[in-house]
């Protein structure tokens, strides 16, 4: 039977199924040249730039030099939003439900203490406040002077952009565009306004990233190691199976499992967001109606939540000796979140729109620009600050993943801590997991900010909350012996 070229299986409308599958089969395939690319360029290897990085990049100038010769868009770009949005959360998951290896993460020193997780969260949230007010100073001066069409309160986006990453900033320019906020420049422009910045933001964190690793590592006299590794994986410092655990292979697959359970999770984060949304519109209240696209455009922090208490109730389980044997491994857990992440990063780079942007390439890069500086100053002085004798590890850490992701923040530690001798990773980690009601401040704001006069009460709502975050994080403790001489 004959195949019509552009019917059946192989009708490209953005409708189509088989449209689709192809498109996600062409992100794997991006991401298996820019590996390549990687580790056959030496440019590309000494950034440290994320191979997903490379592959977005790479798909996204593609992309570009077809739909301009032809018109017509290679990519599906229904399925890469749905990439972006679902991976994510998947990732997060897959995190969440690990148990910590020792071995992983590397046995911390003896003179370094770790910070609780509640400070770690603070350092995070503050810094989304501080990126944000950086972002609102920026649209709003941009707005009195030059691009007077520039609603003042879109630079609260900075932080989901560089903090959050591109599914959030995507996320919430659907809602600005749908509420008319940034319609000067045509339909669809927010959600590239903060795809792009993402994108931007993924930038800092490899470029400035790679030359402030190489400044603290001629301070202190750190010889970096370039080298790949020649062996098919850095598997030795993993615990790829404990003797508890459920065997490789028996009648379900052990993968497998891992796939179902973070499928699982996720089913029972979307049946509690559509709980929510729910609840909201019985309540008739439009405060709480206008918040139901914010819960959907963080839903990974929702994730989060329900993975670790599906983690503790496990726990639970086995202590009672209802369940016997450990269902999550912790090394096959990392693989899945690792490629969520990558499909994910790649996915949204790709999505960009480089003629949908227009004159907001202006805001873009100085925003960006602004965005980094900032970010840079502030955590060198809070991490120097907070984790004493590690501060320039906290530093790297924190800085990669306030700008990129976690991921992006461990490939900058490993540079100076390669064997994750310092606290730094579970800060990181922990953190994340505490920034996530920290955070939630910021996030009933967000939907705020660019309505018609409400910036400066926005403003002055997320400068208080930073007050109070750094004299929480900043406060000192009083000395314990202080305290029992006291007591005595």
């Amino acid at each position: 039977m004959a195949i019509e070229p552009m019917g059946g299986y192989f009708d490209f409308s953005n409708e189509n199924f088989s449209f689709g599958v192809i498109t996600v089969c062409a992100v794997c395939l991006l991401i298996l040249l820019a590996n390549i690319l990687r580790r056959k360029i030496p440019l590309f290897r000494r950034s440290l730039m994320p191979t997903a990085v490379i592959a977005g990049l790479l798909g996204l100038c593609i992309k570009e030099i077809i739909l301009a010769i032809s018109g017509f868009n290679i990519f599906h770009v229904l399925t890469l939003g749905g990439i972006v949005y679902h991976m994510l959360p998947v990732a997060y998951i897959a995190l969440c439900l690990r148990e910590k290896d020792a071995r992983e993460f590397g046995p911390s020193s003896a003179h370094t203490k770790p910070v609780s997780a509640a400070k770690s969260g603070a350092v995070i949230a503050s810094t989304y406040l501080v990126q944000g007010l950086t972002g609102i100073v920026v649209t709003a001066l941009l707005s009195i002077t030059f691009i007077p069409d520039l609603n003042m309160g879109t630079g609260i986006i900075l932080p989901l952009g560089y903090g959050q990453g591109p599914m959030q900033a995507r996320a919430t320019g659907y809602i600005w565009d749908a509420a008319g906020y940034m319609s000067a420049w045509g339909p669809d422009s927010a959600a590239n306004y903060g795809l792009t910045i993402a994108a931007m933001g993924f930038i800092w964190a490899s470029i400035p990233g790679i030359i402030l690793v190489n400044r603290i590592a001629k301070r202190r006299g750190i010889l970096l190691n370039r080298k790949e590794y020649q062996t098919s994986g850095d598997t030795a410092s993993y615990d790829i199976e404990k003797p508890d655990e459920i065997p490789l292979s028996e009648s379900i697959d052990k993968f497998s499992l891992q796939v179902f359970m973070v499928g699982a999770v996720y089913l029972l984060t979307i049946g509690v967001i559509i709980g929510i949304e729910i609840l909201f519109r019985l309540s008739g209240l439009n405060f709480l109606i206008d918040l139901i696209p914010i819960f959907w455009g963080f839903a990974f922090m929702i994730a989060a939540l329900l993975a670790i208490g599906t983690k503790l109730v496990l726990r639970r389980l086995k202590k009672a000796n209802i369940m016997h044997r450990t269902y999550p491994n912790s090394y096959m857990m990392s693989r899945i979140s690792g490629a969520a992440f990558d499909l994910s990063i790649a996915s949204a780079l790709i999505l960009i729109s480089l003629t949908a942007l227009g004159t907001l390439w202006i805001p873009v890069l100085i925003m960006a620009t602004a965005g980094g500086l900032v970010s840079i100053w502030y955590l060198q002085y809070l991490c120097n600050t907070l984790y004493k004798g590690y501060g320039d590890e906290a530093f790297l850490g924190f800085y990669g993943t306030l700008t990129g992701t976690i991921a992006n923040g461990m490939i900058l530690l490993r540079e100076i801590d390669n064997d994750f001798k310092t606290p730094t990773s579970d800060d990181l980690v922990l953190g994340c997991s505490a920034a996530i009601p920290l955070g939630f401040p910021l996030l009933l704001l967000i939907a705020q900010a660019p309505r018609p006069g409400n910036l400066w009460w926005v403003s002055i709502l997320l400068i208080l909350y930073l007050v109070v975050l750094l004299i929480y994080m900043l406060k000192k403790r009083a000395p314990r012996q202080a305290k029992q001489s006291f007591t005595s």
